[in-house]
């Protein structure tokens, strides 16, 4: 029974921010549901329109609270401006910021597109309401011109209009963010985005038409009592529903334009020259840039690139492979051509030349990984070409080898063939170098594990060293011809030169390379192992399946060992 209770208490404490959202907007609705059900103020306009006026108004809460929150995650500038504060004060809660900020946003975005749903079938159900029960004492109170009037005509108002656009663009941005349609059509992802610009005025139209009325209460003498209203001689006068759409947007539209300007007045509105291109294994392709004006950056963060050969309004963002530094102000990003603009991107590479581009950067911006050179122990795993915001710590512990952060950093990257190891094969060799002759070997701890075993090489190799201290590749075939003169072996060595293989360039990578996936429950039992009763950060950066396993370890070994784990992940898809 305990067993259970724990496990309970876990899921609730895993859950803890999604019951606190559900919570707050039934809390909202709820008051707002009953505020109108029993407000004497709207007696006649409640049995016109009966539990309809109460669902829309209550969802109209909701539906303010949404808008208000889904734009502080997009203010990147001033989440930069309060990396700078709290990453000295509190660098916890601003990184916790960081990571959920994409899935706040996406939170919020269901629950807006549900209750925005909801709210226009109730109001579709009060246009019906206010053309069958036309009141001719009270002709304030209607929106029809008379009684059964057609709801379609209704419909045409300012109001109408304006709640049918909203619906429209909340539908369209909801259906295009789909994880299918954004890797396969991302354009039309970021295009019906960009209609958060004409939804924010449409929805602060929408509610000063005035199309629900309430009473002015000037007597006392006014009293409900089992649904009925006893009335005085006096006429009774009617308003229209004040609106508070403003107070809800006032202080998100006021942070969101004041981020949207500052970044357009400090982007980088120069071209950025592209110094050189390289078209990487796994058709990645590596940009050199050099920005007219120096950018100030950190590895780990990212940066968005426009090309306005392709799009005048797009920016995507890429993280910084190779930071600049005081000797060389270039910067160098990864991007993976999957999807119609990296595509385009390719296409017009080849077409047209690096050196003819239009390229702009806008950034850097802090992101989560951006605390992995922090700590005193750094647990990475990436996938694919989920390596990049680990490049820039590989290549900062290569050019400061002495360094007291990060500690000792275990790096795990997962990939297709053993070719896109060549990435940082040459990086990752001179790290292993430099850190020797620093005496600090066991700060970096390596593993590649290649998960296609059809590209696994017909021969195998095997590293030794020598007796003068030289790395050496042996065939496995060619254990039984050691005795047979050198030039036997030459040959067999020659007749493999064409096949790739990564010990042969680089061996002390091709060292570190195993076949498969890794074992996750021995990866975690060695973490554990090695640092008892520790609190360690693991640092991930690849496919959602892969994020979603490492989450659960880290939970799993965070209740059953007593060594904590602090799971960090990033992805912009």
């Amino acid at each position: 029974m305990s067993r259970y209770r724990c496990g309970f208490c876990a899921y609730i404490r895993s859950r803890i921010y999604l019951i606190t959202w559900i919570s707050l907007v039934i809390y909202l609705f709820y008051k707002s549901f009953t505020f109108y059900l029993n407000g004497r103020q709207f007696f006649y306009l409640r049995e016109m329109l009966g539990l309809g006026l109460c669902v829309s108004r209550g969802t109209a809460t909701v539906l303010n609270l949404c808008c208000a929150l889904i734009l502080l995650p997009l203010c990147k500038k001033i989440n930069h401006l309060l990396y700078k504060v709290m990453s000295k004060l509190w660098p916890g809660l601003f990184f916790f910021w960081l990571e959920n900020a994409k899935t706040c946003h996406m939170t919020v975005a269901i629950t807006l597109l549900l209750f925005a749903v909801v709210h226009s079938i109730s109001h579709f159900i009060n246009l019906f309401n206010f053309s069958r029960n036309y009141d001719e004492m009270r002709s304030e109170i209607n929106m029809a011109s008379y009684k059964n009037e057609s709801p379609f005509y209704l419909l045409m108002s300012v109001a109408g209009v304006t709640g049918l656009s909203m619906l429209f663009i909340i539908i369209s941005m909801g259906a295009t963010s789909s994880r299918v349609v954004r890797r396969r059509i991302y354009n039309a992802f970021w295009y019906t985005h960009q209609l958060y610009l004409p939804f924010m005025a449409l929805l602060m139209i929408h509610p000063l038409s005035g199309v629900l009325k309430e009473e002015v209460l000037t007597s006392p003498s006014d009293v409900i009592a089992n649904n009925t209203i006893i009335q005085d001689s006096e006429v009774h006068k009617f308003v229209a529903i004040k609106s508070t759409t403003w107070l809800w947007m006032a202080f998100p539209l006021i942070c969101f334009f004041i981020d949207m300007l500052w970044r357009i007045c400090t982007r980088n509105l120069s071209n950025v020259q592209i110094v050189n291109v390289n078209h990487m294994v796994g058709r990645t392709i590596s940009l050199t840039l050099y920005p007219q004006e120096k950018l100030l950056c950190h590895s780990g963060q990212y940066v968005l690139i426009q090309c306005r050969d392709i799009s005048l309004v797009e920016w995507h963002p890429f993280t910084v492979v190779q930071i600049p530094t005081r000797e060389n102000s270039e910067l160098v990003v990864w991007i993976k051509v999957k999807g119609d603009w990296t595509e385009a991107l390719e296409r017009t590479l080849k077409e047209k030349g690096a050196h003819n581009l239009n390229v702009l950067v806008d950034g850097p911006f802090c992101s989560p990984l951006q605390a992995a050179r922090s700590p005193e122990t750094t647990l990475c795993v990436a996938a694919g070409v989920g390596i990049t915001p680990f490049v820039a710590l590989l290549d900062d512990m290569c050019r400061n080898p002495k360094s007291s952060l990060p500690g000792r950093i275990h790096l795990i990257w997962i990939v297709r063939t053993e070719k896109e190891l060549s990435w940082i094969a040459e990086l990752a060799s001179n790290v292993i170098r430099r850190l020797r002759n620093a005496n600090k070997p066991d700060r970096l701890h390596l593993e590649f594990y290649v998960t296609r075993n059809n590209d696994v090489p017909k021969v195998n190799h095997v590293v030794i060293m020598n007796e003068t201290g030289k790395v050496m590749n042996l065939l496995d075939d060619e254990r039984t011809t050691l005795l047979t003169p050198q030039l036997k072996r030459n040959k067999a060595l020659a007749a493999d030169d064409d096949d790739f293989d990564i010990a042969k360039k680089y061996p002390l990578v091709g060292c570190r390379v195993r076949r498969g996936r890794p074992h996750w429950d021995k990866v975690f039992g060695y973490w554990v192992h090695l640092y008892p009763g520790q609190h360690l950060n693991l640092y991930c950066c690849g496919p959602k399946k892969l994020v979603k396993l490492l989450r659960s370890k880290c939970k799993y070994m965070t209740r059953n060992t007593k060594t904590s784990f602090a799971f960090i992940h990033e992805a912009f898809s």
